[in-house]
């Protein structure tokens, strides 16, 4: 199954957001997303997408519960495709595309029905889960069965799970132990036991105490019965007592409500209302007052003031000469400065031009001495352009020299050196040579190997007992594991049947002793009867008086014989009836009869007597047994029920013997089978698990078998390569004798090492003569090079110089003039010209700031002769301070005014507010008079306080009716009127103190009679076998309830961790070897070949496989306790992966979820892990999340774009 789309709809901080999952290519899915980002709510959204979200959800905080949704896209292996959504909800969470209810089998299709637990296990991975996975090889010593177990299912803390089971089993019992829980049980059972016996005594007049204790409960009842009619009576009579006081003051109240019928009833709030108009009344008067005195102080102020309206109309005028008044002031500060300054800059300019040109004046300037931009620009470019020019010259005019000799020199040496002979051959041989790599330290390695395979494979053949050849074992028809399994299903389905047996035959055994303890519990206080027993002594007394009856017509004519007559008729001997003594014989005279009775001879009449009083006692003993079975109902039912479920107890204790029998027959049929099925390969097998690892280890030494051989012929072709390898290098080297120190020699390293060494020193000399004909070459296209650019800067120079010529004449410099002085006197003339530049500047300033002088003059006594004609003769700059404080007081009164009549407009708005208000105080006051039917204030007031009067006294009335109603206990006014009528008040506490009284003197009797009951319950309870042998018998029955839980917990726990070894050790027997040959490849990538691979071994005082990984290069054994924590983490990860590939094998493939598991990896180790994780997404979907941007730069480096897809969350 693969997931195409992810839709966040509503989860957590995300709203409508969409993961595109759907690519052409497996690929390895990198989901980013910094710190904060929804990392955390996205892996919990895979989980809650399939399982459901949780009844209690982190994931609610920014959409409401019923808000969430997640959605997704499924596709199957068939290439089936699924959309669906997921809801909060208990039930029909699964949604279609249209919000319909799904079925969850549809999406269990997909799934591949595995459980959330599965899924968490399986195929969710992150840091922790390694860490811990990490921890659990240090503490399981690196244990090969709960390693791969933990790898293979995802479970953690296996090995703390099997030793916390051994460590409870231990608690709960051992078999020498005395403090584990079982042991104290079964040592406190026996004591109780043992305290039972010691204890229990027969049992004397139970029956009479009995009988008493019957009357006193009768007596109890009875008492009980007249207490409760009494205390009904005196209840009666204190509900009248209570009660009484209310029926008075109810009657009252109608009485007086009667008189006020007349009575007008106003609102509750009449009085507020009258008060309040009144009051809004009076306060409208005083605002209508108020208002008219403020009205005549607005006007008289009004009319105070004046306004200059020719003042205010040149407003913008003044303010404009208020702002010029300042830059003028400043002008006419500042003129006689800029006037020397004029001066002073035309002095410099002078100055200047005469240094340069003495003929010449400023006026001159501008016609003899112009020059053009372009024409200053040629003359700065042409000045900058001369040394390059003159040291290119110079400089290509010595390089060509200097090349005309190198080349010679370098001709020489070529005529100076030898031929190169040719490597053709030599190389050939050398390349043939190194393609295969080190030969002969691999055929070392493997002639090792082939003496290390033998040697295993000879250590396995001793270990599984074969006492022939590898050979005949690989050729030796072996059983099919298959065949194993199926012996071992039907061996583990016998185990099971003969183990649920034995369950129920301890579960039977239990029972009936629990039943036979409680049955001799209910004994030690006395026999128990039963019908039974009464009607085996009915039948006696029956018997007895057919006897007598017989007796009396046949006495006198017939023989007399002795009968033996015993009271077994009526009981057993322990049953007899107290009325008869057990040892008592009786000799009586019957005719011919076959009953058993003890008699002893006398004369006829006496033994008609002594029948008589035989059957008289029988008859009060089936009357005694009769009222016991009445009293002693419950321990009779009790015996019944532990009678049935004894035998229930025994029968199926007896059908599970039967069914024990069978199975064991079948057991030892199946074992007969078993071992015949091996008779063949004349083998006498052992266990089913024994042989299975005896046939995987068999297969194992098959395959061991397969390798040795094609070692052995991988070894024989090497020597033959290495031996035609030699003859060919030789051959090759003998014509290259002459570069080489000594002889030619003989081993395949050495002579690889001399025809290197021959090859090197002809290719130097080779590599020597091609450079100095690349040197040559080189030099002498840089001598053409070179004269041609010596030509081209000769002739550069001479145009230039033509050119600089011209670009002198303007400034009247003759032509030898050097550049630099050029261009100071260039410099100088601008300084000149800017000078004058600055100096007519200045001279039109002052003429501008003349006439905005004569300007401001102006206009100020323009302005002055229409406002002000007294001041036209004063100074501008005075005059306009003046006019700016005139208008600055204009407007300040009219904003005054303005102020004023807006005051008188509020003022008149009030008034007339005020005198509404007045209209509608009057006209509420006068709606109240009409109500209550009053012609002035004062009769208002008056009908206002009989209103409440009357509402007072109703409410009262009703709350006189609840109270009664309430302490009436149900009955109704007019019934407790007529209760209280027919009793006299005078008399009613004398009627209570009467029940009182008699109550008193009823609980002392009851209290007595109690008393007595629990007097006789105490000598009942003591004549039960005595107390301490009951407690005993309790303790006893505690003790083997606790000993049954203990032994099924006990049985609990050494089942669970059986069971679980069992799993591990097959999982590791059908695994091992796939499993850890893939973990091994892995984890010496994950280490970077700092490990070569993993193995199984025997360390210390392990007596089962543990995992060592083999470092390199030398193979050393380190067990996992000897690993770092980071390389643990690696092989925990190498062995998870590895299952998760197998798993994928043999099941429809699954995404596979990985968070930020390389936190403690450094980077080249993280490199390697993302492309391993690349090639597994080939077999399986991915999902890596992270928030180090690190990570994603590693993964783009490492794993091919076509198999990475980055999401950004």
């Amino acid at each position: 199954m693969k997931i195409l789309k992810l839709e966040l709809v509503a989860f957590g901080s995300f709203t409508d957001k969409v993961l595109d999952f759907s690519v052409e290519q497996p690929s390895l899915h990198l989901i980013y997303g910094a710190n904060e980002a929804g990392k955390s709510t996205l892996r919990r959204a895979f989980t809650h997408l399939f399982f459901g979200i949780p009844e209690r959800t982190a994931d609610a905080y920014f959409h409401a519960n019923d808000q969430l949704r997640i959605g997704a896209q499924l596709v199957n292996d068939n290439q089936e495709e699924f959309i669906f959504y997921r809801r909060k909800g208990r039930k029909n969470t699964l949604l279609d595309v249209n919000n319909k209810a799904l079925d969850e089998d549809c999406l269990q299709a997909f799934l591949g029905n595995m459980t959330e637990a599965q899924f968490t296990a399986l195929c969710c991975f992150d840091h922790e889960r390694l860490r811990q996975g990490g921890e659990d090889l240090l503490n399981g010593g690196g244990n090969v069965g709960e390693t791969l177990f933990e790898a293979g299912t995802g479970t953690l803390k296996v090995h703390e799970v099997l030793t916390a089971l051994d460590k409870e089993k231990e608690d709960l019992f051992k078999a020498r132990g005395t403090k584990p829980l079982l042991n104290k049980s079964i040592r406190v059972y026996k004591e109780a036991c043992k305290r039972v016996q010691d204890n229990s005594l027969p049992a004397n007049q139970w029956s009479e105490q009995a009988k008493k204790l019957d009357d006193a409960q009768q007596q109890h009842i009875q008492l009980s019965q007249r207490l409760q009619i009494i205390r009904a009576e005196q209840h009666r009579f204190e509900r009248i007592q209570r009660t009484r006081p209310r029926l008075q003051r109810h009657q009252e109240l109608k009485t007086e409500l009667a008189d006020l019928e007349h009575i007008i009833l106003l609102p509750d709030n009449a009085n507020a209302k009258r008060s309040e108009v009144q009051l809004g009344l009076l306060t409208a008067q005083n605002q209508e007052k108020q208002a008219i005195q403020d009205i005549e102080q607005l006007q008289n102020q009004i009319a105070a003031i004046t306004i200059p309206e020719t003042l205010l109309a040149q407003k913008m005028t003044i303010d404009d000469l208020r702002g010029r008044l300042g830059s003028h002031q400043k002008a006419a500060r500042d003129l006689p400065g800029v006037r020397t300054e004029m001066r002073t800059v035309e002095s410099e300019a002078r100055a200047l031009l005469q240094r340069l040109y003495p003929q010449f004046d400023l006026q001159d300037v501008s016609t003899k001495l112009a020059i053009t931009n372009p024409q200053r620009d040629s003359l700065k470019k042409l000045a900058e352009k001369a040394p390059a020019l003159r040291e290119k010259q110079h400089s290509f005019t010595k390089r060509f020299a200097e090349l005309t000799e190198q080349l010679a020199q370098h001709n020489a040496a070529l005529e100076a050196l030898p031929q190169v002979p040719d490597l053709t051959v030599l190389k050939a041989a050398l390349a043939r040579a190194c393609q295969h790599g080190n030969l002969e330290d691999i055929q070392l390695k493997d002639e090792s190997e082939v003496r290390r395979l033998t040697e295993k494979a000879e250590m396995g053949l001793k270990q599984i007992g074969w006492t022939g050849s590898l050979e005949t074992l690989e050729q030796t028809a072996l059983p099919k594991m298959e065949r194993i399994e199926h012996f071992e299903r039907r061996f583990n389905d016998y185990e099971i049947d003969r183990q649920r047996i034995k369950e129920r035959l301890l579960d039977a055994r239990q029972r009936n002793e629990r039943a036979t303890q409680k049955i001799n519990a209910l004994s030690w206080a006395g026999e128990i009867p039963t019908e039974e027993t009464l009607a085996k002594a009915r039948q006696g007394r029956e018997q007895h008086w057919k006897k007598i009856k017989q007796l009396a017509v046949t006495a006198k004519g017939k023989g007399k014989h002795k009968v033996e007559a015993n009271l077994s008729l009526f009981g057993t001997a322990e049953s007899s009836p107290p009325l008869l003594d057990n040892s008592d014989k009786k000799t009586l005279t019957f005719d011919d009869d076959e009953m058993s009775l003890p008699v002893k001879k006398k004369g006829g009449k006496g033994e008609i007597n002594e029948l008589y009083q035989v059957f008289e006692d029988a008859m009060l003993f089936v009357d005694d047994l009769s009222d016991r079975l009445r009293r002693e109902a419950s321990r009779v039912a009790e015996y019944s029920m532990l009678l049935a479920e004894q035998q229930g107890a025994q029968h199926e204790q007896e059908q599970q013997t039967k069914k024990w029998h069978t199975v064991e027959g079948l057991i030892t049929h199946l074992q007969n089978e078993w071992e015949s099925s091996w008779q063949p390969i004349g083998i006498k097998p052992w266990t089913v698990a024994e042989m299975r690892s005896w046939l995987n280890e068999s297969l194992n030494l098959r395959q061991q078998a397969s390798v040795l051989r094609e070692r052995r012929q991988f070894l024989q072709e090497r020597q033959h390569l290495i031996a035609a390898l030699c003859e060919e290098l030789t051959q090759a080297i003998t014509p290259l004798k002459a570069f080489l120190k000594g002889t030619i020699l003989t081993h395949l390293s050495d002579l690889i090492r001399q025809g290197e060494v021959c090859a090197t020193s002809v290719t130097n000399q080779q590599r020597q003569r091609e450079h100095l004909l690349l040197e040559i070459n080189t030099l002498h296209r840089e001598q053409q090079r070179t004269q041609v650019i010596q030509q081209h800067a000769n002739d550069a120079l001479k145009e230039w110089q033509n050119e600089w010529e011209k670009v002198l004449m303007p400034l009247q410099l003759p032509a030898d003039t050097k550049p630099e002085t050029a261009r100071n006197v260039l410099n100088d003339l601008d300084q000149v010209l800017n000078k004058m530049d600055k100096a007519n500047g200045l001279r039109r300033r002052v003429d501008l700031m003349r006439r905005d002088a004569e300007l401001f003059r102006s206009d100020v006594a323009r302005l002055a002769q229409k406002i002000a004609p007294e001041l036209v003769n004063e100074l501008a700059e005075e005059v306009v301070p003046t006019l700016s404080n005139r208008l600055n007081q204009s407007e300040k009164d009219l904003t005054r005014y303005e102020q004023l009549q807006q005051r008188l407009q509020v003022e008149q708005q009030r008034l007339a507010h005020a005198r509404q208000q007045l209209q509608i105080s009057q006209a509420h006051l006068q709606a109240l008079l009409e109500q209550a039917h009053c012609a002035d204030l004062t009769a208002l007031e008056a009908a206002e306080q009989a209103s409440s009067r009357k509402k007072e006294r109703q409410r009262e009335l009703i709350e006189v009716e609840q109270q009664l109603l309430e302490q009436g206990e149900g009955m109704s006014l007019a019934d407790l009127a007529q209760a209280a009528a027919v009793v006299d008040i005078d008399q009613l506490p004398g009627q209570l103190e009467s029940c009182k009284e008699h109550i008193k003197q009823l609980e002392e009797e009851r209290f007595s009679i109690d008393q007595s009951i629990g007097e006789l319950r105490t000598l009942l309870k003591q004549m039960d076998g005595n107390a301490i042998a009951a407690i005993a018998a309790d303790d006893a029955q505690l003790a083997l309830a606790e000993m049954q839980d203990l032994s099924t917990r006990y049985m609990q726990i050494h089942l669970a961790a059986s069971v679980l070894r069992k799993s591990m050790e097959r999982y590791r027997e059908q695994n091992q070897g796939p499993v850890l040959k893939r973990a091994s490849e892995l984890f010496q990538r994950f280490t970077l070949n700092s490990f070569c691979g993993l193995k199984t071994d025997y360390m210390g005082n392990h007596d089962q496989p543990i995992l060592v990984g083999l470092r390199t290069p030398d193979n050393l054994v380190i067990p996992t306790t000897g690993m770092s924590d980071g390389t643990r983490d690696q092989l925990y990860l190498a062995l998870r992966l590895a299952s998760i590939e197998r798993y994928i094998e043999k099941n429809a493939q699954m995404p596979l979820l990985v968070d930020d598991i390389l936190i403690n990896f450094d980077d080249e180790r993280s490199k390697e892990t993302l492309s391993i994780l690349g090639e597994l997404c080939q077999k399986t979907q991915i999902f890596f999340l992270t928030h180090h941007p690190r990570l994603l730069e590693l993964a783009k480096e490492t794993v091919p774009n076509e198999h990475l897809v980055i999401h950004q969350l």
